[in-house]
């Protein structure tokens, strides 16, 4: 598993926003044609541009304007993006779009609390300081086996994370599927260059106001699992697949 260890050098600060954020962003519009050529893609609704992703140079377009993505927050980020979109597309799909969004703005995000209700149910998982006075989540007090821990107010930002996006974060410091999990959900996980190359395994990063409802904390529960199965003993696995929480 690469890693980066030590203080994150702050020539690699950036924030959560990706270029496959971006086009996860774009490609869940309604009436959107995607089109990828040579590292870039152009998304267009009613065969007008309204977004261009540059995954050579990590920057974007939207309306002429062009953004460097390690400096725009997500949640900006998104917002422009949707109102490029809203400007082409037709009425009807822009009013369902923001009915859907406002539906799911009402529940409630995943919280903090319930990250630890999760880590509750995994056999010999405590909470406690990992790096100084970072806290996060181990196996008993061996700092080997810390295999999660908050972002800001909790605790310490993660790595190379500039805010907004350290607030409210989950970073799982080992997932072996990081690859695919990145490529599959950059709508909701992430990474930054102190937790090493991305194409390996390694650490990644959520934030927990981007999941709601019961479906999203189960991908939580099931991300934080396959992590704690990276450092648990033969014997505290066996007792989990009896069926046997702490």
């Amino acid at each position: 598993m690469s890693r980066n260890w030590g203080p994150p050098r702050k020539a690699d600060h950036q924030t959560g926003a990706v270029p496959a954020f971006a086009d996860a962003v774009a490609a869940g519009l309604a009436q959107v044609t995607t089109t990828p050529r040579g590292g870039v893609t152009t998304h267009a609704v009613g065969g007008e541009a309204f977004l261009v992703v540059d995954e050579r140079d990590r920057t974007v377009v939207v309306d002429g304007q062009t953004i460097v993505l390690r400096t725009i927050g997500r949640d900006d980020l998104r917002d422009v993006i949707e109102a490029a979109w809203a400007a082409r597309a037709p009425e009807r799909a822009v009013a369902a779009h923001r009915r859907a969004r406002a539906r799911w703005e009402a529940r409630p995000p995943i919280t903090f609390d319930d990250v630890r209700g999760l880590i509750r149910r995994l056999p010999g998982a405590v909470e406690g300081p990992i790096w100084g006075k970072d806290l996060g989540f181990l196996i008993g007090t061996d700092k080997k086996t810390r295999f999660a821990r908050f972002g800001p107010p909790e605790s310490g930002p993660p790595g190379n994370l500039l805010p907004p996006d350290d607030e409210g974060t989950l970073v799982v410091l080992r997932c072996e599927q990081r690859p695919e999990l990145l490529a599959a959900r950059p709508d909701r996980w992430f990474t930054t260059p102190h937790y090493g190359d991305p194409t390996e395994p390694g650490a990644v990063i959520t934030r927990l106001s981007e999941h709601r409802g019961p479906d999203d904390l189960a991908e939580i529960a099931e991300v934080l699992e396959d992590a704690w199965r990276e450092v648990a003993s033969p014997e505290l696995v066996a007792q989990l697949d009896r069926g046997g929480e702490r």
